[in-house]
């Protein structure tokens, strides 16, 4: 969908220092792996500890971790040069100002000159006017390096990889060369030979880092993030709401401190103030809480979305050594996150303010000493979870049990359904209404009646989805209160299935097309003709989508390349597509009634009979985010069967 000249605007955001709000200039990254300009992070460290912030490091400006300055504390001025350089950060300012044309000669700016660069050197990561070329080729050390044509990099003909070396953190000089398979680690030549010199399993970088981008590790760790940015986005909006919730019950006793006024004033005159200032000052520090902890939450999910934002560009851009290095860096911080966001949840309480008045109010005035007594109420928020055990589950070889098998038609007709918020939400295309269900799929909570019929749904935010309906359009739905917010009429755009891939762009499909909208405006942004039978769509990233485009295959596209067709002899009538937090694939096929369980590679790890899951001819199939729950609804009977995936 994007031309060649905007493929970097989407990471601008992980090329732009959070410190100075500009574009990096020699990025540095802490233990913590967020990045700052050398400049910045210098001037930071170097301003906490003339104000005498730092005892034993400095705090992360981000995140707030503690950052352990050593012997460095004596120097400060010497702790940010010493910390390790962000090369993929580095590669990705390259590459942007190659594909702007604004790449000026490396050597020629040593030299303050300023050349316009015609060539590449993916070796030394440095770009060369066509004087500085010739000489670079001249010399017997760089004679060999492989040079690309920037004008070709910048049109798209040439595949981009700015950089095929990596620099050691350990050892600055050095360049990764080896990869330990014992401890995971890329090693230098002084790495293997010193500290990994016992290490039985060490192979070169290039073979351990061969098809590492299109691995099962890369897209779990992808998808395990993009579920961690949901799971902190909803613990996010629930201390909002929380918060709004306070607000609101304040409001309530006031007025209910107003009904009693008018019964008991010539007392209530002299106990008023006294109330009143209490509950004031109850909010406040209830509302100092929670947005304290919608601030922590939020310095959680700015590092879940960096990483996010890291992973998915190196996936799309970076080379499988980078994409390596930057697992590396990030995995080990998914497990002490997980660890700190079940900590956070278990410690997270459920705040009200509650009045109670004091009993003599309505008996006797002349007795009531106290209005009433304000109070905090916390509870444990139930509805959060981390859903941490997940790891333990083999989804490729779990057993599947069957939780629940929701009527939601009555007995016969077409649903769709997903998860909200840890309740499900179906479609009932015969009764034109979208229903509401409890987690375990056993209470009817609410319904909503729509314009059209509906085909599917889709989750836009966390409390906002939409539901396509042929013929008519797309209706956005406020899944908490389970109100119409917007009626998007879309003439002469097939519609069926439906897919966000942001909050303001989303995929539909019916038939032989694919149609890119803005939800918004509901401007077509791109259309898409298929084979045909391309009644369901699934989004995977801002340029992943898969959709069926036969009655027996199915595509995987990565922008405009087809990356996989997946077909089998028993795959016939292929209809929705779901994801696992693991990267597993799901089709569900109508007319072999089963569904298939693919890598992201395209290749077929098992086939689940529709028995196995309760339902006759497999519709649409959709995961819990970051849960081993899922559902699949039938598109004749009306139901849902609510499942999991259990290890054996």
């Amino acid at each position: 969908m994007a031309t060649p000249t905007k493929d970097t605007e989407h990471f601008d955001d992980l090329l732009t220092c959070t410190i100075c709000l500009e574009t990096f200039k020699v990025p540095k990254y802490l233990p913590c792996l967020h990045t700052f300009c050398e400049s910045c992070i210098n001037t930071y460290i170097v301003s906490s500890v003339e104000k005498g912030k730092i005892t034993e490091g400095f705090t992360c400006p981000v995140c707030r971790k503690i950052v352990s300055g050593g012997d460095k504390l004596e120097k400060p001025e010497l702790w940010a040069p010493s910390l390790p350089t962000n090369h993929f950060v580095t590669s990705m300012l390259d590459k942007r100002a190659i594909k702007k044309a604004e790449k000026m000669c490396d050597s020629c700016l040593l030299n303050k000159e300023k050349t316009k660069a015609k060539s590449w050197c993916t070796i030394c990561e440095e770009a060369f006017c066509k004087e500085c070329e010739k000489c670079h080729k001249n010399f017997k050390i760089s004679a060999r390096h492989k040079l690309l044509n920037l004008q070709e990099m910048e049109s798209g003909r040439t595949p981009f990889e700015v950089c095929e070396v990596q620099s050691c953190d350990e050892h600055p000089g050095k360049i990764i060369e080896f990869y330990c398979l014992d401890h995971s680690q890329p090693c230098c030549t002084s790495c293997a030979t010193l500290s990994h010199r016992k290490c039985e399993n060490v192979t070169s970088i290039q073979k351990a880092a061969s098809g590492i981008k299109q691995s099962t590790k890369a897209s779990g760790l992808s998808q395990k993030l993009r579920e961690h940015v949901i799971q902190l986005g909803e613990i996010i909006d629930d201390r909002n709401k929380n918060l709004a919730d306070v607000a609101n019950s304040t409001g309530e006793i006031k007025t209910r401190v107003a009904d009693i006024k008018t019964e008991i004033l010539k007392h209530l005159d002299r106990i008023e103030e006294t109330l009143l200032t209490e509950l004031t000052s109850t909010k406040k520090q209830v509302g100092i809480e929670l947005k304290d902890e919608v601030g922590m939450i939020s310095s959680y999910s700015s590092a879940v979305k960096k990483w996010k934002t890291v992973i998915d560009s190196v996936l799309e851009h970076g080379s499988e050594q980078q994409c390596l290095m930057e697992i590396n860096k990030i995995e080990p911080k998914i497990s002490e996150l997980e660890q700190e966001i079940e900590d956070l949840v278990k410690n997270i309480k459920s705040v009200k303010v509650v009045f109670s008045p004091s009993s003599p109010i309505t008996d006797f005035i002349r007795n009531t000493k106290s209005f009433g007594n304000i109070k905090i109420d916390k509870s444990s928020v139930s509805s959060l979870s981390c859903n941490l055990e997940i790891d333990k589950v083999d989804f490729r070889t779990g057993s599947i049990n069957i939780l629940q098998v929701i009527d939601v038609c009555n007995g016969a007709g077409s649903t769709s359904g997903i998860f909200v918020q840890n309740l499900l939400l179906f479609t009932v295309r015969e009764k034109n209404k979208v229903v509401k269900y409890n987690n375990d799929g056993q209470s009817l909570l609410s319904e909503l009646a729509l314009p059209g019929a509906p085909a599917d749904i889709a989750v836009v935010t966390q409390f906002k989805v939409a539901v396509s309906s042929p013929g008519q359009g797309v209706c956005v739905v406020d899944s908490d209160k389970m109100t119409l917010l917007q009626t998007l009429n879309l003439p002469g755009i097939p519609v069926y299935g439906i897919s966000f891939v942001n909050e303001e762009l989303f995929i539909t499909c019916d038939s032989s097309t694919l149609t890119w909208i803005n939800l918004s405006s509901g401007q077509t942004i791109n259309q898409k003709r298929t084979g045909d039978n391309s009644y369901f769509v699934l989004s995977l990233s801002q340029t992943d989508y898969m959709y069926a485009d036969s009655f027996t295959s199915v595509d995987y596209v990565v922008g405009n390349t087809k990356k996989f067709t997946y077909t089998n002899s028993e795959f016939d009538y292929p209809r929705g597509i779901g994801v696992d937090c693991m990267g597993n694939l799901y089709i569900a096929t109508n007319g072999s009634r089963n569904i298939h369980q693919i890598t992201n590679g395209g290749e077929l790890i098992r086939k689940i009979p529709a028995s196995t899951v309760g339902i006759e001819k497999p519709w649409t199939i959709r995961f819990a985010p970051g849960s081993n729950k899922f559902i699949v609804t039938c598109n004749s009977s009306g139901k849902a069967a609510l499942c999991e995936i259990v290890s054996k």
